[in-house]
C-alpha cells in the first residue's frame, strides 16, 4: 500500500509520468550544463577585458558587451565585477596545481611534475602566466583586489601545496623541515618562476622553454647544487 502511495506522489508532480518527469530532469541538467559553460566563456572574455581595460577601466557592461550577453544574464551569473574577477582567481588557482595526479605518481620526480603541470601546453602556460602578470598589477593598484588575491592566489594555495608536502612527508619521499616553508619554496620556484619570465625568448640569451626550465629545476630540487 505504501508503494502505492508512493507511486501516486511520484506520478502526481509530473503529469505526462514517467517519460514527462525523466524529459524535464533531462532539461534541467542541461541547463545546469549550459550555464556552466556560459560563466566559463564569460570569465574567459572578462580576463581578457581586464587585460586590455585594466579592472578600474572595465564596467560590467563592457564585459556583456564584449561576451555577446545582456548585462542582466551577466548580474544573474556575477552579480558584481569584483565577483566575477573572483571567479577569475578562483579558476587560476584550480588550473595551476593537479595534485590528485601528483597521489598517484610513482616517484617524486613525477609527483613534482604532475602536480605542477610541467608538461602542460604551451599554450596554457602561457595563460597562466598572463594571468599571473594581470593579478600582480591589479593587486598593487587595488587594495581590495589584493585582499581577494592573496585569499584565493596566496594562502588557500599556499595550504593545498602544504597538505600535499605533508601527505609525501608521511609517505617517507621526503623529509623537511618545516612543510609550510617548503610549500611556499615549491610555489615561489615552479609557480611564481613564469610570472617574471620573460616574454620572448631573445631578452635572456640561452634560457631554455618553460618546459625544459622547469625540468631543471626539479632536478635541482631533488638533488641540489653539490656534486655527488
Amino acid at each position: 500500500m505504501s508503494s502505492s502511495r508512493t507511486k501516486i506522489v511520484q506520478m502526481g508532480s509530473c503529469p505526462g509520468g514517467l517519460d514527462d518527469c525523466n524529459e524535464q530532469r533531462q532539461r534541467g541538467r542541461q541547463k545546469v550544463h549550459d550555464e556552466a559553460t556560459l560563466k566559463a566563456r564569460v570569465v574567459e572574455v572578462a580576463f581578457g577585458t581586464f587585460q586590455k581595460h585594466s579592472y578600474n577601466g572595465t564596467t560590467m557592461a563592457l564585459v556583456a558587451k564584449n561576451a555577446g550577453i545582456s548585462k542582466r544574464t551577466l548580474y544573474e551569473l556575477f552579480p558584481s565585477k569584483i565577483e566575477l574577477f573572483a571567479e577569475l582567481a578562483i579558476r587560476h588557482r584550480a588550473n595551476l596545481l593537479d595534485v590528485p595526479a601528483g597521489r598517484k605518481a610513482e616517484t617524486l620526480e613525477e609527483a613534482l611534475r604532475a602536480v605542477f603541470k610541467v608538461d602542460q601546453s604551451d599554450e596554457k602556460h602561457n595563460q597562466q602566466a598572463a594571468e599571473m602578470r594581470l593579478f600582480y598589477v591589479e593587486a598593487v593598484a587595488n587594495e581590495e583586489l589584493g585582499m581577494l588575491l592573496r585569499k584565493h592566489c596566496g594562502s588557500e594555495l599556499h595550504d593545498v601545496v602544504t597538505a600535499w608536502v605533508e601527505d609525501e612527508v608521511e609517505k617517507g619521499r621526503i623529509v623537511v623541515q618545516s612543510s609550510r616553508d617548503t610549500a611556499k619554496y615549491l610555489l615561489d620556484v615552479l609557480i611564481a618562476a613564469r610570472l617574471f619570465r620573460p616574454k620572448t625568448p631573445d631578452m635572456i640569451t640561452g634560457l631554455s622553454d618553460i618546459r625544459t626550465y622547469l625540468n631543471h629545476t626539479i632536478q635541482l630540487i631533488l638533488n641540489g647544487l653539490l656534486p655527488r
